[in-house]
């Protein structure tokens, strides 16, 4: 995961020009328990350094501890460092999240935003996540025998459906009135 973050984050720092990186260490300093590293870059000829995080599986819930930490851990390695948050995926509300307590994120979907400098750089990719729904099972060949009742002028009209058995669906008997 480390080189896909490390890879990720080089693609979007070289989409900018006025962005040089320098190197990305691997320091102790650097990583929290899940990993990360420091990326040294060049911005308008002043040096930055953007701690880097790096979490494979997190939760929203926790994020804003996780991001405090990586703050406090930004702040030991390098005062005016960049904190930034990386992930497989961060939804809309954990990337507001980020933006709200002052840290740059950058997921291997093509969504980042990290301020270096006088440079920021937004990207935002239209994933296929956001049009996720949850899934449905359809059954295809769903077959049903349909018996109707005469109808009385005093009667509802109603459909009667015998028991359905399709593999993985089980068994039930569905009624309309």
């Amino acid at each position: 995961m480390q080189e896909r973050a490390a890879e990720a984050l080089k693609l979007a720092l070289s989409q900018v020009s006025t962005i040089k990186l320098k190197e990305i260490r691997h320091a102790s300093a650097a990583q929290p328990s899940s990993g990360g590293f420091v990326a040294h870059v060049d911005v308008l000829g002043h040096s930055h350094f953007l701690a880097c995080e790096i979490e494979s599986s997190w939760q929203l819930v926790d994020l804003e501890k996780q991001l405090e930490e990586l703050r406090e851990s930004a702040a030991r390695f390098a005062p005016g460092a960049t904190p930034v948050f990386i992930a497989p995926y961060l939804s809309p509300e954990a990337q507001a999240i980020c933006k709200a307590r002052a840290s740059g994120f950058l997921d291997l979907e093509g969504n980042a935003r990290i301020a270096v400098g006088e440079v920021f750089i937004g990207k935002r990719s239209m994933s296929s996540r956001k049009f996720e729904r949850p899934t449905v099972l359809i059954a295809e060949t769903f077959r049903a025998r349909v018996s109707s009742t005469p109808q009385t002028s005093q009667s509802k009209p109603h459909r009667a459906v015998r028991p359905v058995h399709h593999a993985g669906l089980g068994s039930g008997t569905v009624a309309t009135a």
